[in-house]
């Protein structure tokens, strides 16, 4: 199929010879993004539990974070990334940049007392949904139910160019300060630019900006969402 496409396209459509990072950066990322991630899981936890009083940072928040980010460092088995990384590899630049986001988010709340949870943006509610729909063709992609291979053309070239066109969307529909403002915005095209740059975290554009968790977290975001808007 791809012999019948013009002579300059064909190398971008190609998948049989990837681009994969170099084992150094790959093992350095697999620590760096279970470190954030699990950061940001445990500060989310504590706070629930026992949210801290407004304006106030609170230490055990940031004492579990930093706890299991340190923890993620250790070499070998008694690290958590090793056994996640067995099970479920390296999370996505898109779940990294999403928990850091988080992160600082809840650092600059508990700080400021702000509220931490703000009302649904439509751009990243698209966003969410985009990322839905994409999991479940991989998904389906998995199972062999796609007239092609989903999976195999994240990677291609072309795969990271529709992408980042994709991920630049809301810059076109979307009035022009209102994505500068909302940070979430700039998770996917710096997801894809990052891709791009280092190949992480495993040669294929779309493990660059969704993974299983994200996948299933999106789940939970759209369906709160939708809950929000039928109650209102």
């Amino acid at each position: 199929m791809i012999a019948t496409w013009p002579n300059w396209l064909t190398p971008m459509l190609v998948t049989d010879t990837p681009t994969l990072p170099h084992a150094v950066v790959g093992q350095v990322w697999l620590h760096l993004g279970w470190s954030v991630v699990l950061a940001c899981i445990g500060a989310s936890l504590v706070g629930r539990w026992t949210p801290a009083p407004a304006g106030k940072l609170d230490g055990r928040q940031w004492g579990v974070a930093l706890i299991l980010a340190l923890w993620t460092w250790v070499p070998g088995p008694y690290s958590p990334a090793y056994w996640l990384g067995l099970a479920f590899q390296a999370p996505s630049i898109a779940s990294v940049l999403l928990c850091d986001a988080l992160l600082r988010a809840r650092f600059f709340s508990t700080r400021s007392g702000m509220p931490l949870v703000t009302d649904t943006h439509r751009a990243t509610l698209g966003f969410a949904a985009v990322g839905l729909l994409a999991g479940w063709a991989l998904l389906l992609d998995t199972f062999a139910l796609l007239p092609l291979q989903l999976y195999a053309w994240g990677f291609s070239s072309v795969a990271v160019v529709v992408l980042l066109a994709v991920a630049l969307l809301p810059w076109l529909v979307v009035h022009t300060s209102e994505p500068v403002r909302n940070l979430r915005l700039w998770i996917a095209p710096i997801a894809v630019l990052v891709f791009t740059a280092t190949r992480l975290p495993s040669g294929n554009v779309w493990d660059a900006v969704l993974d299983p968790w994200l996948w299933l977290a999106l789940h939970v975001y759209v369906g709160r969402a939708l809950w929000q808007r039928l109650r209102r």
